[in-house]
């Protein structure tokens, strides 16, 4: 039988040409499809993995160093206001300091103490002590002595240490500014708290993060700008072909 048709013309083999090659580009894309959806994965696993090392780590240095500021009771608010005015006379209201002796204080001061009493009563005396003193630099480094030796420094005590740190600062501020004890005083204060909480302020002895939150959280933000990256570029192929098919 003759390999031509009546036209004359050669017939076409079967499976050539266009009607072979299509098969092979689907293939191809299929075949890349599958590459990419690997990588994709293995960022993701890696972003996943390294952020939540990175996280956790974090999250174990910030309980130590970092801590939140606890709520305080409603009565140390209002015992602040009272104690940053100026002691102009003598107190009358017997409290008993940590040594047993007993002191007369003020009846803004006595409102501090019994404020004090509600949730913590050895600061409570030790705060009735500080309040008794009348030269402005004891009585500064008294308050001083409150705050960064009588409360102790774990997190179980963070509640009282807030509370000694906003009655002892307001206390201080009713003391004469131009002593240097009491600037001195301030200043310290002022740098305890900042050590023992997350604060505005910058603690010069606080260490920095680990460093496996730093060796862990950058690959991890890598892999994500990755994934993002390559989202962004998957979106912009699709707008093309789109806008392709729209201008046939």
């Amino acid at each position: 039988m003759s390999s031509r048709e009546p036209s004359g013309e050669p017939a076409s083999a079967p499976g050539t040409g266009e009607e072979r090659g299509a098969p092979d580009a689907s293939e191809g894309r299929a075949a890349r499809s599958g590459v990419g959806a690997r990588w994709i994965a293995a960022l993701l696993a890696l972003a996943l993995s390294l952020g939540a090392i990175a996280v956790v780590a974090h999250q174990r240095y910030a309980a130590v160093h970092l801590r939140e500021l606890p709520k305080v009771p409603r009565c140390v608010r209002g015992a602040r206001v009272a104690l940053r005015r100026p002691v102009a006379v003598s107190g009358t209201e017997p409290r008993q300091t940590a040594s047993g002796e007993t002191v007369h204080l003020t009846p803004g001061e006595d409102r501090a103490v019994a404020c004090a009493l509600q949730f913590d009563e050895v600061l409570a005396r030790h705060l009735a002590g500080a309040l008794a003193e009348q030269t402005p630099a004891q009585r500064a480094a008294r308050l001083l002595e409150l705050v960064r030796d009588r409360v102790p420094p774990d997190p179980a005590h963070d509640r009282s240490a807030s509370a000694a740190y906003m009655m002892a600062s307001a206390a201080l501020r009713g003391l004469p500014e131009d002593a240097p004890e009491v600037r001195a005083a301030a200043e310290a204060l002022e740098q305890h708290h900042a050590c023992r909480f997350a604060t505005r302020r910058a603690c010069p002895t606080r260490p920095p993060p680990p460093a496996l939150v730093w060796l862990a959280g950058v690959p991890a933000a890598l892999s994500l700008l990755g994934l993002l990256g390559i989202g962004l570029a998957a979106g912009a192929a699709r707008y093309r072909r789109w806008t392709a098919r729209r201008g046939r």
